[in-house]
Formats: structure tokens, sequence, C-alpha cells
């Protein structure tokens, strides 16, 4: 009895780590770059019934099942035109490229909404969101204005990059295995070693759209139509729990 207890509790378990999942998908739907997340499943260990260890029988019995990874989908979300300057949208395979400028970590993204920022140094870079500094295809940060020495105590006059002219400085990173990396901050992923090492292009107008964005590609109804799945699953898990419980109950109960 206890076998069905915690394979139902098990069954609940990842069913609610499940849902999880798919809230987030629904939570980022309308988050430019979003890649949806899969999760896949596991069964727990199998093992002989009424036999000796080791010993193969007809009679197996499984311990539930486990979320075993969770998966991104980098199919291509739909364009959307923003009219922005520093807004970009890769076409086909790929990410940008971001470093931190505080521990120089590198991640990489689809969301091409960038912006300028003025920095310490007094150069202005192209940024996302977050701070981190767009890398070129010589995996050097971007940088739109370069400082002005200040004559005469008055303020220095930049001259920024225009989005267009950038096109053919921004890197496009390319990984010949996307399986596997690690989600980072919202839309940003981290390569891990089974990914290898990208192979770096230039920007093209054949490969970047210009003031446009990639938005999410969650579909809602998909989305919607495997949350009942889950919460399906998960009731039925919580029932197995109870019923078993009850049973546990009732045999205890004549035993006294």
């Amino acid at each position: 009895m206890d076998r069905s207890f915690y394979t139902g509790a098990v069954g609940a378990i990842a069913h609610q780590e499940r849902l999880n999942i798919i809230a987030n998908n629904l939570a980022n739907a309308n988050t430019n770059g979003y890649k949806r997340k899969v999760s896949s499943f596991s069964e727990c260990i199998y093992s002989n019934l009424n036999a000796v260890e080791g010993t193969q029988t007809d009679y197996i019995a499984g311990a539930g099942l486990h979320i075993e990874k969770t998966d991104a989908d980098f199919t291509q979300g739909a364009m959307a035109t923003t009219g922005k300057e520093y807004d970009y949208m890769i076409k086909g395979e790929g990410f940008f490229a971001l470093q931190d400028p505080v521990t120089g970590e590198i991640s990489y993204t689809r969301d091409g909404n960038f912006s300028a920022s003025l920095a310490n140094d007094g150069n202005f870079y192209l940024v996302n969101a977050n701070g981190k500094r767009v890398l070129d295809a010589n995996q050097n940060p971007i940088i739109l204005a370069a400082a002005v020495q200040q004559q005469n105590g008055t303020n220095p006059e930049y001259s920024l990059i225009a989005g267009e002219d950038l096109i053919e400085q921004i890197g496009i990173y390319t990984f010949a295995l996307t399986n596997g990396m690690q989600s980072s901050m919202g839309t940003e992923f981290v390569a891990v070693d089974k990914n290898g090492q990208p192979v770096i292009t230039a920007g093209s107008m054949e490969t970047l759209e210009h003031k446009a964005l990639e938005m999410s590609n969650v579909n809602l109804s998909d989305e919607i139509s495997k949350i009942i799945e889950a919460q399906r699953c998960y009731q039925y898990a919580l029932k197995m729990v109870q019923t078993s419980d009850e049973v546990e109950t009732t045999i205890n109960g004549l035993r006294s």
C-alpha cells in the first residue's frame, strides 16, 4: 500500500512542476524573444514483485514518474515591427551575444531590444534591458560613440552610430547543438560544454531585420490545453494518494 501512496505523491509533485512550467510560458506569452519551455517526463525505477532480488518475473511495478529535464523550444516567433532605432530581429537561427560588464560572463538571447548606454569610461555602448553589452562579430562590445575629451569645461558632444549602420557589426552566434542550453535571466541562455563553440558571423540585411523584434513563440491555445491536461493528471494523482490512505486506514482498523 505504501507503494501506491508514494507513487501517487511522486506523480502529483511531477505534475505540479509541469503546471509551474506551463504557467511560466503563459506569463511570458508577450515577452519579446521568449522561448517556451517543454518538460520531459521519465519513469522512476521498476522492480519485480514476489521474487528474489535480481530475478525477472511477469509481475513488475513502477514507482511513478518525475520531470527529467526542461528544454527550450527555439522555434522562431513572429515578427513585430517597432520602428525603434536599436531594435533587431534575427531571421533564422542564431543568437545575439551579451557580455556582463562586471563579471565578463557571456550569455545569449533572441531578444534584440537594445538601447544606448553611457558607461563610466565615457563610451556609449549598445546594451540590452539588463545593461549587458552586445558583442560584435569579433566578440567585442559594440561602441556607439567613443568618449570625447572635455575642452574648456564644456560638456562633450556625442554622435551615435545609426542603428542601420550597425547591422554589419552585430555578431550572430550559432551553435550546432542548442539542446541543453541553460536558461539565465528572462530571455537569456548560457551555453554548456555539449553546445560546443559558437560559429560567429556578422549580421547582414538578409539575417537581421532592423526596427523589429521577434515575439514569443508561446502558443496560447496549446498551453491552455496542456494546463488542463496537467491539472487533471494532478487531481488523479492526489486521488490515488487519498484512496491509498483510506485503504491503509481501513486495514489498520481491521487489525485492531
